[in-house]
């Protein structure tokens, strides 16, 4: 484990302590935005490196994720000092932007006795199986059994498969898309079991459950105290099941009635997760049933809905990061927003073979295009597309992802 060698020896104002920043300049350089919008000096934990970033190596330490949590957590800390010391920075936010860092955020905000998930909630909002158990008695879940053997794999299959319905496996402890798959007629249990080894925990930890046919939506905010504020209801655009979403936008196009029932459903689901203070993303699928909860995310979501989306669609009066990084720092929650005025969608555009430059300048000539750049890890471009009439939006999107076909 390497750490900066010389950390800080005066005392320095109130920050906020990142473990881990998102990989795209567009999210990771809006974090470090908003915190100095909120008065908020920048330390990073991270298990990456973070020279890309800018921040100074005393602003910068790294932990081993490998290790213990109670190491990890010693580690993150080390540029860092609590403000009785008199050195170092006054820790007022411990926030984080992946799943896998819930966890540790949870624990660090405890050590330095400021605003959090809470611990257990933090467990819960990391382990699927967990979820379920939390949101069964309010009736939020698809039909579902959790095992951790191949053999409990194969009875799981047998009792749910029994109806005839698409099965879809999870790894309890994965995000991103990642230790999923559709359990086909013809699939090896073993094959499928095998997934589990990209849980982030090192457990074979898996849940099944039925796929719900429907539209795919994430819905984004805060709490306090049980008290939820929803930012935001995404619609995601998917090419099939478990398919990564290629555009997510703002507002939805659902009804009036049925946004209502997704806000409600996400309400529901982060009280019984029992998340304390924070942000959180539920991910849902509006069935025919109603909507149904996919999973639960210990901290605002990505894909640029709440560093951009978000506050385009609502002309920067309701900014996410921001407000997630005061109500951490003590303030109060933000107020509930109104609606949309504008539609906002991150659309992602495939190279197909060309230089990314030629790319980028060819979707930022398109009609309402205000960003276009490389989306790191991926091939594609991803580009923002804002409509001054939100219901224009849906075919925005269309024509931009056409153009680049």
């Amino acid at each position: 484990m390497t750490t900066t060698a010389n950390p800080p020896t005066t005392a320095e104002g109130p920050a906020v302590l990142f473990l881990g920043l998102r990989r795209s300049p567009l999210e990771w350089r809006a974090e470090i935005e908003a915190a100095g919008a909120c008065g908020l000096g920048v330390h990073v934990a991270s298990d990456a490196d973070l020279s890309h970033t800018g921040l100074p190596e005393r602003r910068r330490g790294s932990f081993d994720r490998a290790a213990g949590l109670t190491d990890q957590a010693t580690e993150a800390v080390r540029n860092v000092r609590a403000p009785e010391s008199g050195s170092g920075a006054h820790v007022a936010a411990v926030a984080c932007w992946g799943d896998k860092y819930v966890g540790l955020t949870a624990l660090l905000a405890e050590r330095f006795k400021v605003r959090g998930l809470g611990e257990a909630a933090a467990v819960r909002a990391t382990d699927k199986v967990a979820q379920r158990r939390a949101m069964e008695p309010f009736g939020l879940n698809p039909p579902w059994r959790a095992g951790r053997t191949v053999d409990d794999l194969r009875s799981v299959i047998a009792e749910l498969g029994a109806t005839g319905r698409p099965l879809v496996f999870k790894s309890a402890h994965c995000s991103g898309g990642r230790g999923m798959a559709v359990i086909r007629p013809d699939s090896d249990p073993a094959e499928v079991w095998a997934l589990t080894s990209a849980n982030y925990s090192g457990t074979t930890d898996f849940l099944v459950e039925e796929y719900v046919e429907g539209s795919e939506h994430s819905v984004s905010g805060v709490v306090h105290d049980g008290t939820v504020r929803i930012l935001g209801v995404t619609d995601k655009y998917l090419e099939g099941p478990l398919s990564a979403s290629w555009a997510t936008a703002v507002p939805s196009a659902r009804t009036r009635t049925q946004v209502k029932e997704l806000r409600q459903t996400a309400e529901q689901a982060v009280l019984a997760v029992g998340l304390r203070t924070g942000g959180f993303h539920v991910d849902l699928r509006f069935g025919p049933r109603g909507p149904v909860v996919l999973e639960v995310g210990g901290r605002l979501g990505g894909d640029l809905i709440n560093s951009h989306l978000i506050p385009y669609a609502h002309r920067e009066a309701v900014r996410p990061y921001e407000s997630l990084l005061a109500l951490l720092a003590g303030g109060e929650l933000p107020d509930e927003p109104g609606e949309p005025e504008r539609g906002a969608a991150m659309v992602l555009l495939p190279k197909a073979g060309r230089p990314v430059q030629d790319v980028v300048m060819s979707v930022r000539a398109r009609p309402g295009v205000v960003v276009a750049e490389d989306w790191p890890g991926t091939d594609s471009v991803v580009a923002v597309v804002v409509t001054d009439d939100p219901a224009e939006l849906p075919g925005a999107v269309a024509g931009l992802r056409e153009s680049a076909s």
